[in-house]
């Protein structure tokens, strides 16, 4: 007999420019798993909330970002899955981003561009903001530094601006999101500071209209919202099928971190460290030697191995491999290339070389690990 087609609604609010990136994963699983007659809702958060309590179908997904939504989701007699990070007093089974593994990641990339004063910017009412100050706050207190901290309404950038004006400089500044993070951008410009050369910005989510159009342009997290739509569908589609509830929320790791102009900087006192750094980055996509980065800098081979030892738990050989390593991950997560172009195209040359590299450092196949973390 065929199986009957579920009606499911989806009750997405725009969420500053992400909702549409988590329907489009959305789209991507229905579009895989035929047999789901979607309804999608696009209103104000008052008709939304009323169709969140009258809505008659098999399953909703939903961002529950406050009491009367919870209130209404729990109403319901059939599944609901939400989308949303920003409240968290309920029980409904949820996909969220893995926000303190963003603030980490963020954490990590300013501290390997040698920064040691740092900040924090945004809302600590939300619990997705709260956890990426907190991972964030972890990893820097690691390496042995504090996190200053500046809470505030979106439009006070005289008051940010004078904040930041008290830091040491050069400063590294995460913001809970791409808007907030436009806000210090902003709040920069009318103090006369430097973007990225003395306040290095960073944001959350890679919203890209907002990131390009922001001057500079702004680097950001990219949480990988697609996938957090298509894994809430997949999701709801087990709970329509009567499998139970996960205990938790399930967590979608961030991709990475997407460098604009904002953030494109070294924090270094040395120079030549710098120099080699950037080339090390610059050219991430060839194969390259150790010969080639001390050319692009004025120093012996020798001293510049020196300082990298001086300045990292790393030899310059590992860090050239390191960074080659992170850029084939985020190309075999997000493009379709194969696995000898993502090996060309990240300085491995062939296939087999890239493959080893990757058993030896995950224990997985390219394979494998792009299908089990595929955007």
């Amino acid at each position: 007999m065929r199986n009957k087609q579920k009606h499911v609604g989806l009750l997405v609010e725009p969420l500053h420019g992400y909702g549409n990136l988590i329907l489009d994963g959305i789209a991507r699983w229905v579009h895989a798993n035929p047999g789901w007659r979607v309804a999608v809702f696009d209103g104000e958060r008052s008709e939304l909330l009323k169709m969140a309590r009258t809505w008659q179908g098999d399953g909703i997904i939903c961002t529950l970002t406050d009491e009367e939504f919870v209130a209404a989701a729990e109403s319901r007699d059939f599944p609901v899955v939400n989308v949303a990070g920003r409240y968290d007093k309920h029980r409904i089974p949820s996909v969220l981003g893995d926000d303190a593994a963003a603030g980490r990641l963020a954490a990590e990339y300013f501290i390997d561009r040698g920064f040691t004063h740092f900040g924090f910017t945004g809302g600590t009412s939300s619990k997705f903001s709260m956890d990426r100050f907190l991972g964030f706050q972890q990893r820097i207190e690691q390496a042995g530094h504090s996190v200053s901290t500046f809470n505030s309404p979106l439009g006070a950038e005289l008051e940010l601006g004078n904040w930041i004006k008290n830091q040491t400089i050069p400063f590294a500044l995460l913001a809970s999101s791409d808007r907030r993070a436009t806000s210090v951008i902003q709040a920069c410009w009318q103090s006369k500071l430097n973007v990225p050369e003395q306040v290095s910005v960073m944001g959350m989510g890679n919203y890209r209209q907002l990131c390009e159009l922001s001057t500079p342009t702004l680097s950001s997290i990219d949480l990988d919202m697609e996938t957090r739509g298509f894994e809430a569908a997949s999701l709801l589609f087990r709970l329509m099928s009567g499998d139970p509830a996960p205990s938790a929320p399930l967590r979608v790791p961030p991709v990475g971190v997407v460098t604009r102009r904002s953030s494109d900087t070294y924090a270094y006192d040395d120079p030549d460290l710098g120099k080699a750094l950037r080339f090390i980055h610059d050219n991430a996509h060839k194969s390259i030697k150790v010969t080639d980065v001390v050319k692009a800098t004025n120093i012996s081979r020798r001293s510049l191995e020196n300082r990298f030892s001086t300045h990292f738990s790393r030899t310059l050989h590992d860090e050239i491999w390191r960074v080659h390593f992170d850029r084939a991950k985020q190309l075999l997560t997000t493009t379709d290339l194969s696995l000898q172009q993502v090996a060309e195209r990240s300085g491995f040359r062939t296939a087999p070389a890239l493959a080893n590299l990757f058993k030896l450092k995950t224990g997985l196949t390219p394979r494998t690990y792009r299908a089990e973390h595929r955007r």
